[in-house]
């Protein structure tokens, strides 16, 4: 009775150390992932081969989900026997996107090129869906894009990016007209039942009068 005792107090006690190692490791790895995403924004990297070096303003990153600090970055990715991508790119909120395919150049390159087809596949796929939910958000912010461009007899009416805005989310107002009927296509766009003052226009040869 009593060796059964012992035996079963050994095994609590081995228990609970073993819980207590446990949850000690949970509550450090939880804590140095809050220290290490402090202040960082979480973005996806998309490359093909996967296994490419990836990296970025020098430090090394890896395909997948990565969690860095939002800015400009020289992004280099590189593989032997495939040709090298170098790019500048801002990434500045969370859910910016990496999207890297390398092209083959030595025979082993080309080789698993053919022997891959899916890895390029399924690239492309992602980089679909990825356009195709930015185009949806990006005209949900500038509704006015579903009428652009527009053009009768006296005017058109278009749009650009707006370079100052990093997130390509902004626009300006294009307007092409003479003198006489740049007032009747600001009217067109009123009636359309947008407001002015939401939008930088721009006019050849003519100081916008509602420049924010």
């Amino acid at each position: 009775m009593e060796i059964n005792t012992l035996k079963n107090n050994k095994f609590v006690r081995l228990f609970i150390i073993v819980f207590v190692i446990i949850l000690v490791f949970i509550v450090t790895y939880s804590i140095y992932q809050m220290s290490y995403r402090a202040g960082k924004i979480q973005i996806v990297i998309n490359t093909v081969p996967t296994d490419a070096k990836i990296t970025l303003n020098d430090d090394e990153y890896k395909n997948g989900e990565n969690y860095i600090v939002a800015g400009e970055y020289k992004i280099i990715v590189q593989k032997d026997g495939f040709k090298t991508i170098e790019i500048s790119q801002d990434i500045i909120k969370p859910g910016d996107e990496v999207d890297i395919a390398l092209e083959a150049e030595s025979d082993s390159a080309k080789d698993w090129a053919s022997k891959n087809p899916q890895a390029y596949s399924n690239f492309a796929n992602i980089v679909d869906k990825k356009t195709n939910k930015d185009g949806a958000a990006f005209r949900t912010l500038n509704p006015i894009v579903n009428k652009l461009p527009y053009t009768n007899y006296l005017f058109s009416i278009g749009y650009k990016l707006d370079s100052s805005d990093k997130t390509d989310n902004s626009i300006i107002i294009t307007i092409n007209a003479s003198e006489q009927y740049r007032q009747a296509a600001i009217l067109q766009v009123k009636q359309w039942g947008y407001n002015l003052a939401d939008y930088n226009y721009e006019f050849i040869n003519f100081d916008n009068p509602f420049k924010i």
